[in-house]
């Protein structure tokens, strides 16, 4: 067996894990969520001895999982290419060390543990170890702030196509010159809940040229729900997708011609963008978007929706309307793709009309 991989075995001795584990010579995928007691001083070494080469290592809500034993099993892991650890509250600087010695990292997740500043900053000087990392999760982390996110990502060089900054409050405008000019081969941001961020930032960040960096990055997915939310308009929105679908002239600093375009956008929570937003989705991203949430937008509409839906392709497989209460059955049972199964639409739970929607 080379994948392994429990939900929730929360309920599962650790003697047991341990025991399996050692058994599997030829693990390469191991993946426990919800681990609660179950992954600890007794697994560690059981994957240790057991001398399998080991890819790829995810471990979520382990509470005995201390500094120590993570910094032993990332030491003696050397064919590790990804790593995740989420919700494990003794992890600390130790492991952080640990994976500044690799050098096959592919993946680096990282969520809610309580890394210091002091932490993050050798995690910043990790250069070696972060220079081929192609996805990078960062998210709720106590100790982030803008400075260090900046020193992070140049760490990685230009290999970044994937970056996840979620929930870290003390993030502001001042982290975006740094995302772009360190990685512009991103093709996939998520920034859900950074308050801090602003209109004039985000449109400075998307807007090409300025002075001094790199044209923005060409982003497939962008997640910017839950932003403060005056923070993601039209403007902002109309700029993403230019250099989502743009290609920049090698003598000129504009757009030359248009192609792709955004395949998922999340602005769940803003209150200022509009049906504009729309139609320029369908203008851009016709063929490629597949998921867009629009929950709690007020000023979306039913002619809007009903629009981005008739001109979009058959790709587009689910739009999220949660708190869109201005929504009707005229786009609910009017939009062109009603009776279509492939396309969900998310939140309409009650229709106006009183009767209950399977939607």
């Amino acid at each position: 067996m080379e994948t392994m991989e429990i939900v929730d075995c929360s309920g599962i001795p650790q003697d047991v894990v341990a025991k399996t584990i050692s058994n599997l010579k030829c693990l390469r995928y191991l993946l426990l969520t919800h681990a609660g007691r179950v992954f600890g001083p007794k697994c560690v070494e059981s994957l240790i001895q057991s001398n399998c080469k080991l890819s790829c290592l995810s471990i979520g809500g382990a509470y005995l999982f201390k500094d120590e034993d993570a910094a032993r099993l990332i030491g003696g892991l050397p064919t590790l290419q990804s790593l995740a650890f989420d919700t494990c509250p003794l992890l600390g600087s130790k492991f952080v060390e640990a994976i500044g010695k690799t050098s096959n990292l592919l993946e680096l997740s990282l969520g809610e543990l309580p890394l210091s500043e002091d932490s993050l900053e050798k995690l910043a000087a990790s250069s070696d170890a972060l220079r081929n990392v192609k996805n990078l999760t960062l998210t709720s982390m106590a100790g982030m702030t803008d400075s260090l996110l900046t020193e992070i990502l140049r760490a990685t060089g230009d290999s970044l196509e994937s970056l996840d900054v979620s929930h870290n409050h003390d993030l502001s405008d001042a982290c975006l010159s740094g995302i772009r000019r360190y990685n512009s081969r991103l093709r996939s941001l998520s920034m859900n809940s950074v308050k801090e961020l602003t209109s004039a930032g985000l449109v400075t960040f998307f807007f090409h040229p300025v002075e001094g960096l790199p044209p923005p990055p060409k982003l497939k997915l962008l997640d910017l729900g839950s932003c403060d939310y005056h923070a993601v308009t039209d403007e902002v929105v109309d700029l993403v997708t230019a250099s989502a679908s743009a290609n920049y002239g090698a003598a000129s600093a504009s757009y030359v011609s248009r192609s792709g375009g955004l395949a998922q956008l999340n602005v769940q929570g803003s209150a200022l963008v509009t049906d504009e937003m729309l139609e320029r989705l369908a203008e851009t991203s016709a063929n490629t978007l597949t998921d867009l949430n629009v929950s709690f937008c007020p000023l979306i509409t039913d002619k809007g929706l009903g629009y981005l839906v008739s001109k979009v392709g058959y790709q587009l497989a689910k739009i999220h309307v949660w708190g869109c209460a201005q929504l009707s059955d005229e786009f609910f049972d009017g939009h062109r793709r009603v009776n279509d199964r492939s396309l969900e639409i998310l939140g309409a739970w009650i229709k106006k009309s009183g009767t209950r929607s399977l939607r």
